[in-house]
């Protein structure tokens, strides 16, 4: 089963998207120069790509989840911000020669990919398949942002549970569990939301891989892309034992 599909008028609803925003407006604070064209991976709903589209950027936002991006679409309509939303995998980037003509080779200033959305990619290869594609779309010299769930996150999950929204209408939590052998995190989600005199309920299960920094710098690196920066959410310097880690990379300038 897909998953943020049932689930994604409820990520909408309670606001999950306001990370993704939050990071974003930190991402344009720390660039040299405004970015001309912009990509959003993972967008979801839409929050970080109609921030950046906010900020002047061409944007293009891409998610394989169409209820997500019929949401997006919605959203970017009200507020008159003309993004572009695709239905694309991130893993295969490199392989859609031109996406409706919007996903052109060195055709963006910022590629991000936020709120944890790569650690989704759980395959051995994905990660780097990703990178493959971002460093096919980005410009010499421009930036790639992303962030990570870290394992010194995953290990409070082990058999946890966390309540993610609790209203007199809607009730989200999680079930959380680790496989530190296997660096899988799995966090079932589920809900009840009460439409007049009765609640409905529906879950999602979604998986996500333990990334380790040796594996992302190869990764990235791979794809001929580099290492700038490795900060917190609070954009402060990530320490070693940071539970989630923004990543700055970039791809170089030709010699």
């Amino acid at each position: 089963m897909s998953i943020y599909n049932a689930y994604a008028p409820i990520y909408d609803a309670i606001g999950q998207g306001a990370f993704a925003e939050g990071l974003t407006a930190h991402i344009l604070r720390s660039l040299p120069a405004p970015p001309r064209r912009a990509l959003d991976l993972a967008c979801g709903t839409g929050a970080a790509a109609l921030a950046l589209a906010a900020s002047g950027a061409r944007v293009v936002g891409v998610d394989r989840s169409q209820a997500m991006l019929r949401i997006a679409r919605a959203r970017a309509r009200d507020r008159g911000l003309p993004v572009r939303w695709v239905a694309a995998d991130m893993r295969r980037l490199g392989q859609r020669p031109t996406a409706h003509g919007v996903l052109r080779p060195e055709s963006f200033d910022l590629i991000t990919c936020l709120y944890d959305s790569l650690n989704y990619l759980t395959g051995p290869d994905d990660l780097a398949a990703a990178c493959a594609g971002v460093a096919r779309l980005l410009r010499p010299g421009g930036r790639f942002v992303f962030d990570l769930n870290t394992a010194h996150e995953f290990k409070g999950w082990e058999d946890a549970d966390q309540v993610v929204f609790d209203s007199p209408d809607m009730l989200v939590y999680n079930r959380l569990s680790y496989d530190a052998e296997r660096k899988i995190a799995r966090g079932r989600i589920v809900w009840f939301v009460r439409e007049t005199e009765r609640w409905w309920r529906d879950e999602e299960t979604h998986m996500e891989r333990a990334w380790g920094d040796g594996e992302v710098v190869a990764a990235l690196g791979a794809a001929g892309l580099r290492v700038a920066a490795r900060r917190t959410p609070a954009w402060a310097p990530a320490p070693a034992d940071a539970p989630r880690v923004v990543y700055e990379a970039y791809a170089p300038h030709r010699v």
